[in-house]
């Protein structure tokens, strides 16, 4: 709110200084630059405080990115182009065309907004940024409490007995549940990385990720992408920024990507994890 209210003074304070509408031979007086700001503060309130309530899953904040928000700040200049162009028609300049009024509203929000749009684009991008680094410390924080637990616990989800991955050819693959570190996908192929005596291995089956993922189906196995599956009990470190989280699989130099979505599911399943551990 306090944004949004500051941002409509900054346009009332920049049609007083700058006074862009000369270039139209306009002069605009007090009444009617407080018109067009109360206009900036009714459309940025209705975008950013009525819309997201109403489509709470459309504007759910762990599934925006950057690109998303810029999108949405064009649609709020858009709004405020299509008002500033009616208070124009009826009110500033009657006597020009519909044509005239459209272009020369919209060039005087595209003016007034280069300053507040950068503004908005800055803390959107640092808030996203101090929100995926509160995540990622959190969730280090929970896997250096795994690290610390004794060795010899072992989620009772994670069973030691052998799974068999089918793939849609006569090939599978046996291994355990607890040594699976993540599967990469790439369209009807997926590779299964895992790790045993001999290191790390991998194999390639002709299987899409979401037939793998039907196959494990165990609790601390996630799919954080559409082309990763990942072991909750291989990830060795969390890192977060504007563009979501990164998950560093342990012993290894292979980071996996979280899409944002998935993001606070995969940091939940961490917690679940240390809970079970502790537990057993």
């Amino acid at each position: 709110m306090i944004l949004i209210l500051a941002i409509s003074l900054f346009v009332v304070a920049f049609l007083h200084l700058y006074r862009p509408y000369f270039n139209r031979h306009v002069d605009l007086n007090m009444g009617q630059k407080f018109l067009f700001g109360g206009v900036t503060f009714v459309v940025l309130f209705f975008d950013i405080i009525v819309l997201p309530r109403i489509f709470s899953k459309t504007f759910d904040a762990t599934t925006w990115t950057v690109g998303k928000y810029c999108l949405l700040t064009l649609l709020h200049l858009l709004l405020v182009g299509i008002a500033s162009t009616i208070i124009d028609e009826l009110y500033i300049c009657p006597e020009k065309t519909l044509l005239d009024n459209i272009i020369g509203a919209n060039i005087q929000v595209a003016l007034t907004g280069v300053i507040p749009v950068t503004i908005i684009f800055l803390f959107l991008k640092t808030k996203m940024l101090q929100q995926n680094l509160k995540g990622a410390l959190s969730a280090n924080q929970e896997l250096e409490k795994i690290k610390n637990l004794k060795k010899e616990v072992i989620p009772k989800n994670a069973v030691s007995t052998p799974i068999t991955l089918h793939s849609d050819t006569s090939e599978t693959l046996d291994l355990h549940l607890p040594d699976l570190l993540f599967v990469e996908a790439d369209d009807n192929y997926s590779t299964v990385f895992w790790k045993n005596g001999h290191g790390i291995q991998k194999k390639l089956l002709r299987v899409n990720l979401k037939n793998i993922e039907s196959q494990i189906n165990n609790s601390f196995t996630i799919r954080c992408h559409r082309s990763y599956i990942v072991n909750v009990n291989a990830i060795s470190n969390i890192s977060g920024n504007t563009n979501g989280y990164k998950l560093q699989i342990l012993n290894t130099d292979h980071f996996i990507p979280v899409s944002r979505p998935k993001g606070k599911e995969v940091i939940e399943k961490i917690q679940q994890l240390r809970n079970v551990m502790e537990l057993s």
